[in-house]
Order: structure tokens, then sequence, then C-alpha cells
């Protein structure tokens, strides 16, 4: 079991590699915007007898951490530092490349826009992976680009993450759909799970569709069970209620299947990340196998030889 944490040159120190380190915590996922992650180092390592810890580690500073088995590594986690603690042990926060984005600031007027144009705006010359829909018009007189995610979020449930520097927007499952599908035994290579396993008669639904128009208004319907876990789905450019409501009765039909709900935690390898899918398969339970989209991952590495992942399911894949 390996680490190594790469803090990148900047103006007033050279790059510093870190291959021990007490413990590392990421969280990766669609939902947060940012993936975080947080070291641990030990301070009786002979690089801090040398240097003071603030004058090496300072907000801003480029961070890669890999991790991996027998010298072969994987990466982690890439963006930047957002805090070092004073005290010991040595704590340094990071988040990834959102870190720059949601800092810059934006003033700007929108008619009649798509996603892509306005994300392109915002961020003249910078890579974007963009849902095809129109949003409509639209005024963000000052204020930040993290706030306009959030916007996006909230008014349309188009979610917003990094991935390998490019910002992603309105793609939850899509954008993965090329990998592929990795398999997990639950007698296997699954260290403990939290799962729960539901048939479909069990499965209570409601679903709340909305649709956004391309003038940026929004028509409503509801489906489903009136007590149901609630879900809320976005559909663009849809005008007639009926046509929704029988998009959205067509989506219900998605979640009322029989499968597994929950998490579950396996080694760090094989690689796995939101996005991505995994078949869940049981030689106890061979009837329950089956393919879910995975919606966050929580990686733990610490030096005393442990480094697990652990998945959080999504929906089940069709």
């Amino acid at each position: 079991m390996v680490s190594k944490i790469t803090f990148g040159a900047t103006a007033t120190r050279k790059e510093i590699v870190i291959k021990k380190a007490n413990s590392i915590h990421i969280e990766k996922s669609w939902k947060y915007l940012t993936d975080t992650a947080a070291i641990v180092l030990p301070k009786n390592t002979s690089f801090f007898n040398k240097h003071k810890i603030r004058e090496v580690f300072k907000t801003g500073d480029p961070v890669k951490i890999e991790l991996g088995y027998n010298g072969v590594f994987v990466k982690e986690f890439e963006g930047y530092v957002t805090k070092v603690s004073a005290d010991i042990p040595i704590v340094i926060k990071c988040e990834d490349e959102m870190y720059i984005l949601k800092k810059i600031p934006v003033n700007l007027s929108i008619e009649k826009a798509t996603l892509e144009e306005l994300l392109n705006k915002m961020l003249p010359g910078y890579a974007i992976d963009p849902l095809e829909v129109e949003i409509g018009s639209h005024r963000f007189p000052k204020t930040t680009v993290a706030k306009v995610l959030e916007y996006l979020k909230d008014e349309y449930s188009l979610y917003s993450y990094i991935k390998n520097k490019v910002l992603v927007c309105g793609k939850i499952y899509a954008d993965d759909s090329d990998q592929d599908i990795v398999l997990l035994d639950l007698e296997k290579n699954v260290v403990n799970n939290d799962l729960n396993y539901k048939n479909k008669e069990d499965v209570l639904i409601k679903i709340t569709a909305v649709s956004t128009l391309k003038t940026g208004d929004k028509i409503q319907v509801s489906v489903g069970d009136e007590n149901g876990e609630e879900r809320q789905l976005s559909y663009y450019g849809i005008e007639v209620e009926a046509e929704l409501k029988k998009l959205a009765n067509e989506d219900l039909k998605k979640y009322n299947v029989d499968g597994f709900t929950g998490s579950i935690t396996t080694y760090g390898i094989p690689f796995v990340a939101h996005g991505m899918k995994v078949k869940l398969q049981s030689n106890l339970y061979p009837d329950r196998s089956g393919v879910y989209h995975v919606d966050e991952v929580i990686v733990d590495f610490t030096d005393s030889a442990e480094y697990r992942r652990q998945i959080q399911l999504g929906d089940k894949a069709a």
C-alpha cells in the first residue's frame, strides 16, 4: 500500500513530494459542487525538521494525491490547498479545481441562452461539458461563478462538478457511460456493506416533473404514490402538461424495480468514481445481481495499512 502527495512548485518554493501520511480522507460526488480532501501529515519527518509548516504550505498551492498498491498509483484527487492547521498533527485541507472557478466574479445579462452559452460567457476559454438545454434569459449582477452554479442546481436541477479540469454541468450519469462496468462481488472484494434490498412492490415513489420552457418559464406535474419517496425530475422544452405527465410516468417505471439501496465499502482497487457503474453480484443471492450508478465515493487511507473506498449507490441502471 503506497501514497504519494505532490505539492506543485510555486513562486516561493520547488515541488514537494511526500510519500508518507498519517491519513488521507477524500470525498467526491456530483451532488456537492466541490470535491474535498484532508491530509494529515506526521510531524516527525526530516522535512519538517528543516522547514516551518506555514512557510511551506499556503492557501492556493496546487496538490495531487495518488494512492495504490505495490508501487502502482491511481490519481485520487487534484486541486488546491485551502487551509493549513497551526497545531499538531498537521492537517491540510484541499478542494478541487472548483476552488478556483467558484471565486471568479460574474456580472452579466444574457437573453434566451443555452446552458453552454451561459457557461462560455461566465468562463471564456475554460473547458466545459454542458447538457444541451435552453434556460431562457437571465441577469446575474455582482455575483460569482459559485452562486450561479448553485442557482442552476436549485432552479433547474443542473448539477455541476469538475472532472479532469473540465466543468461538467447537467450531466450526472451520462458522462461516464462509455467506461467499463466495475464488477464487485459481495462475498469476495467487498469489505462490508450497508445495503437494503427492496422488491419493486415495496418501492413507493412520487415524481415531481418540472419542464423548463425556452422562455425560462416552467410547468410542473406530479405522478406516482402521493406518500412515496419524492424525486424531482427535470425536463426541457415540454410545453404540454399531458406530454410531461406521460414522460414522467415512463420514468416512474425506472424506479419501480427490485434493487439495492445504500453503500458498500471496498478495497482501494478497483478504482471507482461517481458517474461510473458498478455491477453487484452475490453467490448467496444470485437473483439479486444488478448494475447501479455511483453517486458518491469516499476514500480513506491510513498508514496503518488501510485503503478503503466507500461507494454510495445511485439509481439502478437500465
